[in-house]
């Protein structure tokens, strides 16, 4: 682990912890007004997360009074905010929407939400108190137009037991992508896993490795600088990626479990197929837990990079969004929900029934204090991931329309490499299409 690093941030989080408790405190207790205003969350967890949220909007009704909460899944993110949409368009919307990251500029574009910052009251929060990084992606041309809640990054899970079998030091997991290389080859050759590293398809990794070379992914600084018409798939930092997961493919180290395939992942790393695996950070809790009962001791790590230089990591997740068309009194109780959900308290509950880690510093301020670092070590690598991350616009992440279709381009162009299109070929191919989306967006936007 990175001790010091560790101690240097949450020493640095924890100055303004106080402080945090003290500036919430009065997010809780009656909703001005007399009655009941009964508003809806709409989310897009599962499974035990999903159980989660649901104890927490009936602890939030229990501690506030004059507000029902209706807390619901709506499905997937795409769902969640295809579901959003069209509510405000039948005038009948959600309170609170949780939209993920990459859906961050078609909500803006569709005019369907108020920023955030607009209507929590501003002696009721002290933005100062939230983690730069994760408030720096919510916050285009300086407005803050969600609340930031589910938040996470990559990082690279090991099985200590399978990197002691074939000869590898178990506290010195592979940095970079030549170290996944050589410690996939000594894995598949002398511990009982078929592959070295699996990870689900997905452009989300290909972005985090762009921004760890300080590379942007589209034209217009990310996105951040206006509306961008040009890629850059084909640059030498989407080359290095490229190159790299192909021959991981051809060379039989990597386990490709398909687009999109989180689950088929984790259970391909849990099931001791694989001797590592790259995911969320919001995994460590299950994936952890599944290692013990696998019979393995699961490690994590910082993401590996593609050289040696390091850059930093782009926020995953998602954020919650207000829709228009609300009541004045539905505005208040949504103002009061959000407040209340980013509490040191409840965004502790959160962290350790999830792995997302908290956004606010008084609450990591409390993590250590309670010295829950110290005795569940995994959970620490994201935050110092983190803190060491350069703020840039490559960091910051793309900020387009086209995001999903972008993602999907992405994804279907790895699998023509590993069906046999040279890698240039492909992502010349790819560079074409998702400018071609750009450019449709532009002229549509513009």
């Amino acid at each position: 682990m990175h001790g010091l690093n560790r101690r240097r941030f949450l020493k640095g989080a924890g100055t303004a912890g106080v402080a945090g408790l003290t500036g919430l405190s009065g997010c809780t207790g009656s909703l001005g007004g007399g009655g009941t205003t009964t508003i809806k969350f709409w989310h897009a967890m599962g499974g035990d997360t999903a159980k989660l949220l649901d104890n927490m909007g009936s602890d939030f009704e229990s501690q506030t009074e004059g507000i029902e909460l209706d807390v619901a899944s709506k499905g997937s993110y795409r769902e969640t905010l295809n579901a959003t949409t069209s509510a405000v368009k039948a005038g009948n919307p959600p309170a609170v929407s949780q939209i993920f990251e990459v859906g961050t500029q078609l909500a803006i574009d569709s005019g369907a939400f108020v920023p955030v910052e607009e209507i929590i009251p501003s002696d009721r929060i002290d933005y100062d108190q939230y983690l730069d990084s994760v408030m720096n992606y919510y916050r285009i041309d300086g407005t803050l137009n969600s609340m930031p809640f589910n938040s996470s990054n990559p990082v690279l899970y090991y099985n200590k037991d399978a990197f002691e079998a074939a000869g590898l030091d178990p506290e010195s997991p592979p940095k970079t992508f030549e170290e996944v290389r050589a410690a996939s080859e000594a894995l598949v050759a002398n511990a009982d896993v078929e592959k070295g590293i699996t990870f689900a398809n997905h452009s989300w990794f290909v972005e985090q490795w762009f921004a760890e070379q300080d590379a942007l992914l589209v034209g217009k600084q990310n996105g951040r600088a206006g509306t961008p018409t040009k890629a850059n798939l084909t640059s030498d930092a989407s080359r290095n990626i490229f190159e790299w997961w192909a021959d991981m493919y051809d060379e039989g180290y990597y386990l490709n479990p398909g687009v999109e395939a989180w689950s088929a992942a984790d259970q391909a790393f849990l099931s001791g197929k694989t001797g590592m695996h790259i995911t969320s950070t919001s995994g460590i809790t299950s994936l952890t837990t599944g290692g013990k009962e696998n019979g393995f001791e699961v490690g994590v790590d910082y993401l590996p990079v593609p050289n040696g230089s390091r850059n930093g990591v782009v926020i995953g997740g998602a954020s919650l969004w207000v829709p228009s068309g609300l009541s004045d009194a539905q505005q208040e109780a949504a103002a009061e929900f959000l407040l209340w959900l980013t509490q040191p308290e409840q965004q502790v509950r959160w962290h350790k029934g999830t792995g997302y880690f908290p956004i606010h510093s008084g609450a990591v301020d409390t993590l250590e204090n309670d010295g829950w670092f110290d005795e569940n070590p995994n959970y620490v690598t994201a935050f110092e991931q983190l803190q060491e991350t350069k703020d840039s616009p490559a960091t910051r992440g793309a900020v387009m329309g086209p995001f999903l279709k972008t993602r999907t381009i992405i994804e279907e162009g790895y699998v023509s490499m590993i069906q046999g299109t040279p890698v240039d070929d492909a992502l010349s191919n790819m560079d074409s299409k998702v400018e071609s989306e750009l450019e449709a967006h532009a002229e549509k936007t513009n």
